[in-house]
């Protein structure tokens, strides 16, 4: 996967698996007719050949909401029919937030009088409906396939905390995207899926955790200590091999 920097020109295009197949360009990358394509941040080029795309893979420190994410936002107030919210950049380095709106009919089965009353300073796990340039997003705690909760909704007790953008992608499974990726074209990839910090943990301790792609992530254990130990596992595996993740969640659990 060779790194690119703004500016350059990605030269070794991925040739199409099918006749008359659409390249896709993912974050990161510009198009300029007739079929210049430049990357406009620094990053790993990711190629997946299976469907025809490109991206940049980065760290990058401020997020913006895509439509689809799942996030962790705040409770601000509340308005005639919706909810105003703050979706936090984690690593962003001044404190920012984006606001976001949620309808009060935004959840599993509600009406005006089920629908969920949520106090300023609550914290939701939702999905993002509708992101553009030009409004806020719009927030849904809902799965729209299936009209289920799915996960999503308020998020009781517990502790957030902060990691980085890239982390909060491999906890949500990117991770294992790049890993295949990885086998099929043939490369070295040491990260392994990116989830084996929560795997790891899971085997041994019972908890609740919520991971959004805005670098927020939630943790419930029923506990204070286990909680604190959590954190530090997750925040810990940033740059790690899956085998040294592994390696240091066995320290940690031997201390508690």
């Amino acid at each position: 996967m060779p790194l690119l920097l703004p500016g350059d020109i990605v030269t070794d295009l991925p040739a199409p698996q099918k006749a008359n197949a659409t390249l896709k360009l993912g974050p990161g990358l510009t198009h300029s007719p007739p079929s210049t394509i430049t990357a406009h941040k620094a990053g790993q080029l990711v190629v997946d050949t299976r469907k025809n795309a490109l991206w940049i893979e980065s760290n990058s420190r401020r997020y913006i909401p895509a439509p689809q994410d799942a996030v962790i936002a705040t409770i601000l107030r509340s308005s005639g029919d919706a909810y105003i919210c703050s979706i936090p950049s984690s690593a962003s380095p001044a404190p920012s937030s984006v606001q976001a709106t949620l309808p009060h009919l935004a959840f599993p089965n509600a009406t005006k009088k089920t629908r969920p009353l949520l106090h300023p300073g609550a914290t939701v796990y939702a999905r993002i409906s509708l992101a553009n340039k030009h409004m806020d997003p719009e927030l849904e705690c809902f799965d729209a396939e299936t009209g289920k909760s799915a996960g999503f909704g308020e998020l009781k007790g517990g502790m957030m905390f902060p990691v980085s953008l890239g982390l909060s992608r491999r906890l949500l499974g990117d991770g294992k995207k790049m890993l295949q990726i990885a086998k099929r074209a043939g490369e070295n990839w040491e990260g392994g899926n990116g989830a084996e910090v929560l795997e790891e943990l899971g085997q041994t301790i019972a908890f609740e955790c919520a991971v959004g792609r805005n670098g927020m992530v939630w943790v419930d254990s029923g506990d204070v200590a286990t909680t604190l130990m959590i954190m530090r596992c997750v925040q810990g595996s940033e740059g790690r091999t899956a085998e040294e993740v592994r390696e240091m969640v066995r320290k940690e659990l031997k201390k508690t």
